[in-house]
């Protein structure tokens, strides 16, 4: 359950990678537009202050400290997304304390945000001031449609349904109208590419704060109490399952770093031997190639051009195969190609394809083409071993290059001539 963040990071969220190089009118306008937000907030904050409600003061601590400690655990779980329970708060809090003590927590909030996270005080500024607006928008919204709909029922559901969206929407939007100058594009623009990576996330959030008020009023104190500790532990959950799927992509990725080799991007002898110390039943045909006369290339025109061949010769195996096909550089100007469920006759369009494409690689420094010899086996048509297909393939190989170079041969003529 991706559940997005509430404070959304304006240098990393958007793709501005946490360093924000602006040229200086733009800045200078990004500026002004903080400074007339935050403006507009406290005018609005004034207007439309409705005091403290009595006894309510036990109730704003509350959402105080869970807020704040629910921006304090959102997690990262890539570069654009964050994942925090904190907008989950917001309606509960909003209809228990109302408008004024939200704006109060929420600027709280975007100052506790900006110190945690050493931004710019222009921009803790802006960041309290979007989050006390969007509470603001939400709780006149609430208040309008309660009064409207009623407090009850259907009517209330779809007031607090709205609310919900309101604060959503508004939270994203201004900071969408600053990413949308920063980058010099349309507002809305900006806010498609916000709402396609985040709708889903946000909704979640918003429905569990949904959940969250109709608690509240039907238990009381005692309900914001037990909601509040179980948004504390599943804050809690989510951050350990970011971590455990962060260190296992970061794993998977050292892994596959292991088994690729640097030079050409192809799979290097590490795959191959996990390959064939793994037992299946797949179908599977081996291409085991060579290229020809590759010792003479090298004194000829050197191995840096020597090491261009060997990546020119895997980007066109690949161009000649399937995206799930592998191919393995075996050592030095070897190479060995898995085509999973094909058989002999199938590896041979395969390899002719290969042979065909190689045939139109050309440098103006070479002086003669790029050529190889090709061995073919199939498993389970010439044999049920692995080991034994990739000794299959090599003499099969080996007899292509016996044979005059640039040929192709199968395993199955060899042990078969009739």
């Amino acid at each position: 359950m991706g559940l997005r963040k509430e404070n959304t990071n304006i240098e990393s969220k958007y793709g501005l990678g946490g360093v924000c190089l602006l040229s200086r009118d733009v800045e200078q306008r990004s500026n002004r537009n903080m400074y007339f937000i935050t403006i507009i907030t406290v005018i609005l904050g004034v207007i439309f202050y409705r005091g403290i409600r009595e006894g309510s003061w036990l109730n704003i601590l509350v959402f105080a400290a869970l807020r704040l400690y629910l921006q304090g655990v959102s997690v990262r779980i890539s570069e654009r997304t964050d994942i925090s329970l904190g907008t989950s708060a917001v309606i509960p809090m909003i209809y228990l304390t109302g408008s004024a003590p939200a704006m109060a927590i929420s600027i709280l909030l975007g100052i506790y945000d900006g110190i945690r996270n050493k931004k710019p005080w222009r921009r803790t500024m802006f960041n309290a001031a979007q989050f006390a607006l969007s509470s603001l928008f939400a709780a006149l919204s609430l208040e309008y449609l309660t009064n409207l709909l009623g407090g009850t029922g259907l009517g209330f559901v779809v007031a607090v349904t709205i609310a919900t969206g309101v604060y959503i929407f508004c939270n994203i939007g201004l900071v969408c109208y600053i990413v949308a100058i920063w980058r010099s594009i349309s507002w809305w623009a900006q806010m498609k590419t916000v709402l396609r990576m985040s709708f889903f996330s946000s909704l979640s959030s918003g429905f569990i704060g949904i959940i969250f008020t109709f608690f509240v009023i039907s238990y009381g104190f005692w309900g914001l109490i037990a909601f509040s500790m179980l948004l504390v532990n599943l804050s809690g959950l989510l951050k350990a399952a970011a971590e455990v799927s962060a260190e296992r992509a970061l794993r998977a990725e050292l892994e596959e770093e292991l088994v690729i080799d640097e030079m050409t991007g192809a799979n290097n002898f590490r795959y191959l031997n996990n390959w064939l110390s793994e037992p299946s039943d797949e179908q599977i045909a081996l291409l085991f190639m060579d290229i020809d006369n590759f010792a003479v290339f090298n004194n000829t025109y050197g191995h840096a051009e020597g090491d261009k061949v060997l990546r020119k010769l895997v980007e066109t195996i690949h161009r000649s195969v399937r995206a799930d096909d592998q191919v393995i550089r075996y050592g030095g100007d070897e190479f060995v190609v898995f085509l999973e469920g094909m058989d002999a006759q199938g590896a041979r369009g395969v390899a002719e394809r290969i042979m065909d494409n190689l045939a139109s690689l050309k440098d103006p420094k070479w002086s003669q083409p790029i050529t190889v010899s090709l061995g073919i086996s199939a498993k389970p048509q010439d044999t049920g071993d692995k080991r034994q297909l990739l000794l299959f393939a090599d003499q099969a190989m080996y007899k292509a290059k016996h044979s005059g170079k640039n040929t192709i041969q199968m395993w199955s003529t060899l042990k078969d001539p009739a």
